[in-house]
């Protein structure tokens, strides 16, 4: 559909600069072929390690679809699993030479979305908690949904070191306080408003 609008918008530009210009009768259809160039792009760039992220949000967008119709309406999770496919979008997009420090750096983020995320579900006893792990893995499905991204992602595993997971009591206390602090926001609209800025703030 997107190909579609695309095309027909084109199509449209075309023709009306063409008549303001007042061409010639016999019109020169060699745009044709540059159109059919633009939408094999437009293709490619689609199935790229990066994607189409038309509002520069650092989501691709069909990513970014995918969360607003499967978490729209709990807004907790529907930013924490924006916030993880960008996470993910920056790992799989790390140049060949970035060090092991950056990966972790990355990894570890991603880690304590996901963290928060299980441990309000587990302390809320949500009913569904089985779905509510494959929602997780179909998430992650569909962020690494191509041969080249699913790669690039088991590649940034392997540069990591062993058992880095493993974390102090201090570090676990410590990162409850941050999650407990992150989903009581969704409940104050002043501490929700204040949180927003903060991750545009680091996104700019």
């Amino acid at each position: 559909m997107k190909k579609l609008l695309f095309t027909l918008f084109f199509i449209g530009t075309l023709t009306t600069l063409f008549a303001q210009n007042h061409v010639s009768a016999t019109p020169n259809l060699s745009w044709l072929n540059d159109l059919e160039v633009l939408l094999k792009l437009d293709a490619q760039k689609e199935n790229s390690l990066r994607g189409k992220d038309i509002n520069s949000n650092g989501v691709r967008d069909d990513v970014e679809a995918y969360i607003d119709r499967k978490f729209g309406k709990d807004p907790f999770q529907k930013d924490l699993f924006m916030e993880a496919a960008r996470k993910i979008q920056q790992i799989i997009t790390l140049p060949q030479n970035s060090t092991e420090e950056e990966h972790l750096a990355l990894d570890k983020e991603l880690l304590e979305l996901y963290t928060c995320r299980d441990y309000i579900l587990y302390r809320d006893n949500e009913e569904n908690i089985e779905q509510e792990m494959l929602n997780k893995t179909l998430f992650k499905a569909k962020v690494l949904n191509t041969e080249a991204r699913l790669t690039a992602y088991i590649e940034h595993k392997k540069r990591l070191p062993f058992n880095y997971q493993d974390l102090s009591t201090e570090q676990l206390k410590r990162e409850k306080q941050q999650c407990l602090a992150r989903y009581e926001a969704y409940h104050n609209p002043d501490a929700h408003a204040s949180l927003l800025q903060k991750d545009t703030a680091i996104r700019r």
